[in-house]
C-alpha cells in the first residue's frame, strides 16, 4: 500500500488522537490530558472500584469539565481536572478508575458535532470503526474487564512506594524502547494498590526536536500542516540568498568574546556574521525537505546540534509549530502513524540518502510496534514531565553564547518559541494545571495560541503575547541580541520583559502522604558568568535556589506542622547529573579549555560550576538530612551515594558560631546523605554506553573521593583515597582550622541481573540471520559477536548502558534510621536473551555517616 497523506485519513480517524494521559493526581484533584481532532466539552469522572479489581461503583467521587482549546483546525487539546463532588477525597490503598464523556462544544462546526443519538465516551472514541491492528495494536486502554484506565495513589507506608523514572526517548535511536516495559509492570500488579507503580517522572528529552529521522520529518510536516489547517511562514530568505549566505565551515577565531553590549558577538563556534544584504522573507515547512536542514539550522537558526562535524544530528531539525505539535502525538500514540512510509528511492535525490531513509524507517517501525503499550501505560499512572534541551533543540540555553546566536536570529527565535509553546501545551499543562486556570498565565497563553492559529500565523500581537508568557526575552533594539539582566554576580535571561511578571514556571512540587518530589527547571533559570560567554553556567541562579528549593522545602515543613502532611522522604528531579563518570568529566573539562563547548554538553553537569554544586548541597541539607535525586540525560543508568557533613554550611558566616576543636568537632557537625539515581536512555543507546556497560569498564572503575571546604576565605580541596591522611593533614595545617563542610562520593555497585520477563509480551525480536554460505569474515564476526553477548562480559559493575527504565522503592523502618535505604531497579533487555527483560538493582544505604577528619 502506498503512502497516504494525513489530510486523506483524518476523517476516518477516531476522535481521540492522543491520550488519555493521566497527569497530576492528588487526593482532591485528578487531571487527564487529551488531544482530539474536533472541539468538545470534556467531562472527567473518577470512580472507586469494588475490592480494587471489581466493577466500577456507580457514583463518581470526583468530577470536572473543561472545553478543548483549538490550537489547530484538527487539533483540540484539553487538560480536564476532576474534583470532589462532596466531602469525600481519594485515599491510599485503593484502586480508582476514570471515564471521560464528550459533549458538543459551542465552537463545534456542524460537520464534527456529536451525533444526537450517540453518546461519546472514552472507550467509544479511542479507535476507528475499522482499526488496523498492525499500526494501532490491541484495542486496550485498561487492565480489567471494565476496560477503563485505573490508578492508585502513593501509599502511606514508604516501604510500598513505587516511583518510575526515565529520560531521553528518540524514536529512531539505537536499541528498543524501554517505556513499554512499564506497561508490563503495571499489568503484573494492576490489582494491588500497594505494589503497582504509583508515579512516573519523565526527566527530560521526551521528544527530540533536533535529531529527527528523515521519514519521520516527512510525516511530521504532513501531519503538522494538516492538523493546523494552515502552513506556517518561517522567517527565511529565498533560495538564492540562502545558498549565498550558508557558511562552508565554522570559523575558530574569537573576537570580542566578552563584550555584552556590542552590536554583534562572534565566538569560536559561531557561524558567520548575519548577512546584511539578505532580505528575510518566508519559507513553508514543506519547502525545507527532510535531510537538508542542518546547514539552515546552523546558519539561519544559530543552532548547535550539528557543530563539531555532526551535520546528521540536525539534518531533519523540526522548525514549524505544527511539526512540534505532531511530534508529541506520534511519540505518545499510534493513531496518526501511517501504515507504511514511501521507499527511500522514491523520495531521496541519491542512493546514499535513500539508504539512510530506509534504515531509519526500519527503526521507526520497531518503535511504533509497541506504542499501544506506551499509550496504555501513560493512561494508568500519574505522569509528570520536565523540560530539557532536546525538547527544543540540543544545548538549549546551555550558555550565554547559545542564547545570543539562537535568540538573536529570526528563525532561531521562531523555532524556540514554537518548541516551548508545544512544551507548555503538551507537557507543562498537566504538571501544574492550576497555572492554566482562568485568567492565569497558562490560560492567557492558550488564548494567544488560539489567536495565532485562527489567524493562520499572521497575528503578530498574539505571537508576542505568547512569547511573554513563555519567558522568551525581548531583543535589545541596539544589539538585536536577547536582553539579559544581573542577578548578583551572574547574567540571567530577562524573562519578565517590560515589567511583565506573568511568566509560566516549568518547576513544580508534588506532595503525597509521606513523600515530596521537587522538580527543578535548570534550563530557563541559569546564571551566566559575566566574564566569558562560553563559561559553564550556574544551573540555578541565586533567585532560582530561593524559588525552586528553599521555598518548597519551607512550605512542606509548614504543612507538616499543620498536620496536612506527614512527609518523611524528599526526592528532587534534576534533568542533568550532579555527579558523572570521570571519563566524561575529563573530556568535557578539556573541551571547555579548548572552547569546544557544544560538542559534549560541556557545562551541563552540576560539578562543572563547583560553587553552584556546593550551594545546591548546602540548600538541600540545611532543611533535610536525606535527599534522593532522580536524574537522566546521560544515556546510562547508575547510582551514586554522597555523604555530607557540615559545621558551618557553605555561604554561612562563622562569626556567630563557637570555634570548634578536634574534641568536639564530630559532636557539633550535621550529617546528611544524598542518593543520585540515574536512569537513561529510554531509547537512545550508543556504542560508548554499550562499552561502559560491560566488564571492560571494570578495568577503570569510578573511585571514591572526598572534598573539603572552608568558607572564609572560600576554598575547596579534593582529596583522593590514595594519600588521604597526608593530604588532609596538609590542608588543615595550611588553613590552621578544620574544614567547615565536606562530602564524600561513592559509586554503588550494580548487582547481578535478575529476570523480570522471560518473554516480553508483544515484542518478539525481529533479528534474523539469513545464513546461506557465510564468508570467513562473516563467521569470524559472528564468533566475536557471540563472545560479546556472553553474560559474564555484559555483567559490568557500575553502569547499565542499554535502553532502560527505573523503578525506585524504599527500605524505611519506622524505628531505625540507620537501616533506611533507597533501591533502584533498572529494567533492560540483555544481549544474551534479547526477547527477555531483566533488572539490575542498586541498593543505596541512607544511614548518616560521621566525617573522618583526623
Amino acid at each position: 500500500m502506498s503512502w497516504t497523506p494525513l489530510n486523506h485519513r483524518i476523517h476516518h480517524l477516531p476522535l481521540i488522537l492522543a491520550g488519555p494521559i493521566l497527569r497530576r493526581t492528588e487526593t482532591g484533584a485528578v487531571t487527564v490530558w487529551l488531544a482530539l481532532k474536533a472541539p468538545r466539552e470534556v467531562e472527567l469522572k473518577v470512580y472507586a472500584t469494588e475490592g480494587g479489581t471489581g466493577e466500577v461503583v456507580d457514583a463518581p467521587l470526583l468530577q470536572g469539565t473543561n472545553t478543548t482549546v483549538a490550537i489547530g483546525k484538527y487539533l483540540h487539546v484539553v487538560a480536564v481536572t476532576a474534583k470532589p463532588t462532596d466531602s469525600k477525597v481519594l485515599t491510599y490503598g485503593q484502586i480508582y478508575a476514570y471515564d471521560i464523556e464528550f459533549a458538543a462544544s459551542p465552537d463545534s462546526p456542524s460537520e464534527v458535532a456529536v451525533p444526537d443519538k450517540e453518546k461519546e465516551n472514552l472507550l467509544s472514541c479511542l479507535w476507528p470503526a475499522s482499526a488496523d491492528s498492525s499500526v494501532l495494536g490491541p484495542q486496550l486502554i485498561g487492565y480489567f474487564p471494565h476496560g477503563l484506565p485505573t490508578f492508585a495513589l502513593p501509599p502511606q507506608d514508604l516501604n510500598y512506594l513505587r516511583i518510575v523514572h526515565g529520560s531521553c526517548r528518540k524514536p529512531q535511536g539505537d536499541g528498543r524502547d524501554a517505556l513499554p516495559i512499564l506497561d508490563n509492570s503495571i499489568a503484573q500488579f494492576a490489582g494491588m494498590a500497594n505494589f503497582r507503580p504509583h508515579q512516573l517522572f519523565l526527566t527530560g528529552d521526551q521528544i527530540y526536536g533536533d535529531d529527527v529521522a528523515d521519514a519521520m520529518l516527512w510525516a511530521l510536516t504532513d501531519a503538522g500542516d494538516t492538523l493546523l489547517g494552515w502552513e506556517e511562514s518561517l522567517p527565511l530568505m529565498d533560495d538564492a540568498q540562502i545558498k549565498k549566505n550558508l557558511c562552508i565551515s565554522i570559523p575558530k577565531n574569537a573576537e570580542n568574546e566578552n563584550a555584552v553590549g556590542q552590536e554583534r558577538e562572534i565566538f569560536r563556534e559561531s557561524p558567520i556574521q548575519k548577512p546584511s544584504d539578505g532580505k528575510y522573507e518566508s519559507k513553508k515547512p514543506i519547502e525545507l525537505q527532510p535531510g537538508t536542514r542542518s546547514d539552515i539550522a546552523r546558519d539561519f537558526g544559530g543552532f548547535t546540534a550539528m557543530l563539531v562535524n555532526k551535520p546528521k544530528n540536525a539534518k531533519s531539525h523540526l522548525f514549524s509549530l505544527g511539526e512540534y505539535y505532531a511530534m508529541y502525538l506520534l511519540v505518545w500514540s499510534p493513531v496518526l502513524w501511517c501504515e507504511r512510509f514511501p521507499n527511500g528511492k522514491d523520495i531521496c535525490p541519491n542512493s546514499k540518502q535513500a539508504k539512510v531513509w530506509d534504515r531509519e524507517v526500519v527503526e521507526l517501525d520497531g518503535f511504533v510496534r509497541n506504542l499501544w503499550r506506551v499509550r496504555r501505560a501513560l493512561a494508568n499512572i500519574p505522569t509528570y514531565m520536565i523540560c530539557d534541551d532536546h525538547d527544543v533543540s540540543d544545548d538549549l540555553y546551555l550558555n550565554r553564547e547559545w542564547c545570543y546566536r539562537v535568540l538573536g536570529k529570526p528563525l532561531g527565535r521562531r523555532v524556540v518559541q514554537n518548541a516551548l509553546l508545544a512544551y507548555a501545551v503538551f507537557q507543562a499543562w498537566g504538571n501544574t494545571p492550576a497555572q492554566f486556570d482562568r485568567e492565569k498565565p497558562g490560560d492567557k497563553l492558550l488564548k494567544a495560541a488560539e489567536k495565532w492559529s485562527d489567524s493562520a500565523g499572521t497575528d503578530v500581537s498574539a505571537w508576542e503575547e505568547a512569547a511573554s508568557y513563555l519567558g522568551i526575552p525581548g531583543l535589545d533594539p541596539k544589539t538585536h541580541l536577547p536582553k539579559l539582566k544581573l542577578d548578583e554576580d551572574v547574567f540571567i535571561l530577562d524573562r519578565e520583559g517590560e515589567g511583565v511578571s506573568e511568566v509560566l514556571n516549568w518547576h513544580f512540587t508534588v506532595r503525597s502522604f509521606k513523600h515530596e518530589v521537587i522538580v527543578l527547571d535548570t534550563r530557563t533559570w541559569r546564571g551566566y558568568p559575566v566574564k566569558s560567554a562560553i563559561a559553564p553556567p550556574m544551573l540555578l541562579t541565586h533567585k532560582g535556589f530561593e524559588e525552586q528549593i528553599q521555598k518548597p522545602l519551607k512550605e512542606t515543613d509548614l504543612l507538616n506542622k499543620t498536620g496536612e502532611f506527614e512527609i518523611e522522604a524528599t526526592l528532587v528531579v534534576v534533568p542533568t547529573n550532579l555527579v558523572g563518570l570521570w571519563i566524561i568529566d575529563a573530556v568535557q573539562k578539556r573541551e571547555v579549555e579548548q572552547g569546544k563547548v557544544f560538542n559534549s554538553d560541556a557545562g551541563d553537569a552540576w560539578n562543572f560550576h563547583e560553587l553552584a554544586f556546593v550551594k545546591l548541597l548546602s540548600e538541600l541539607f540545611k532543611q533535610r538530612d536525606r535527599v534522593i535525586v532522580l536524574t537522566g540525560d546521560i544515556h546510562y543508568a547508575a547510582a551514586v551515594r554522597l555523604s555530607y557533613w557540615s559545621d558551618c554550611h557553605f555561604g554561612d558566616s562563622r562569626s556567630n558560631i563557637e570555634p570548634l576543636t578536634r574534641d568536639n568537632y564530630r559532636s557539633n557537625c550535621q550529617y546528611s546523605v544524598l542518593a543520585q539515581l540515574t536512569a537513561s536512555a529510554l531509547i537512545n543507546e550508543e556504542w560508548k554506553t554499550h562499552l561502559i556497560h560491560t566488564k571492560i569498564k571494570s578495568l577503570l572503575p569510578e573511585r571514591s573521593h572526598e572534598c573539603l571546604g572552608w568558607n572564609e576565605p572560600l576554598e575547596l580541596i579534593k582529596i583522593s583515597r590514595i594519600g588521604k591522611k597526608k593530604a588532609l593533614a596538609a590542608a588543615v595545617r595550611n588553613r590552621q582550622s578544620l574544614p567547615d563542610w565536606g562530602y564524600r562520593i561513592d559509586w554503588i555497585k550494580r548487582q547481578r541481573a535478575r529476570v523480570f520477563l522471560l518473554l516480553e509480551k508483544g515484542t518478539a525480536s525481529d533479528r534474523s540471520h539469513k545464513n546461506k554460505q557465510l564468508s570467513f569474515l562473516r563467521r569470524l564476526w559472528n564468533f566475536i559477536s557471540l563472545l560479546w553477548r556472553n553474560r559474564w562480559v555484559q555483567e559490568g559493575d557500575e553502569v547499565v548502558g542499554y535502553s532502560n527504565i527505573a523503578i525506585v522503592s524504599f527500605q524505611w523502618p519506622a524505628d531505625s534510621d540507620g537501616e533506611k535505604a533507597v533501591i533502584q531497579n533498572i529494567y533492560w533487555r540483555p544481549l544474551w536473551e534479547p526477547d527477555s527483560v531483566v533488572y539490575s538493582q542498586y541498593f543505596v544505604p541512607l544511614g548518616l555517616d560521621e566525617p573522618r577528619v583526623d
